[in-house]
């Protein structure tokens, strides 16, 4: 059970620790700085991390890089999106 509790913990801190970094991309609509080629590293890692916690069994694995992969994919689509937009 303690395992469970600390697969639980590190894998919310690693899937927030990109939250700060999303919500300044919102506020702040730049995202010039952020390498588009380490988000794709980070959803591969992750996604493939999925696939593990999937092939062993293991929740904590599973839902924490799940969530992982979701705020990532929203980094990568404001990525996208905001270097489109011309400079103001």
């Amino acid at each position: 059970m303690i395992e469970n509790f600390v697969g639980f913990a590190a894998g919310l801190l690693i899937a927030i620790s990109m939250i700060p970094q999303v919500i300044k991309s919102y506020k702040t609509k730049k995202v010039e700085d952020i390498s588009l080629l380490m988000l794709f590293i980070i959803l591969i890692g992750e996604l493939l991390w999925v696939i593990y916690g999937i092939l062993i069994t293991s929740l904590p694995i599973i839902a924490m890089d799940a969530f992982g992969f979701f705020v990532t994919i929203i980094l990568v689509i404001m990525k996208i999106s905001y270097e489109k937009q011309p400079f103001k």
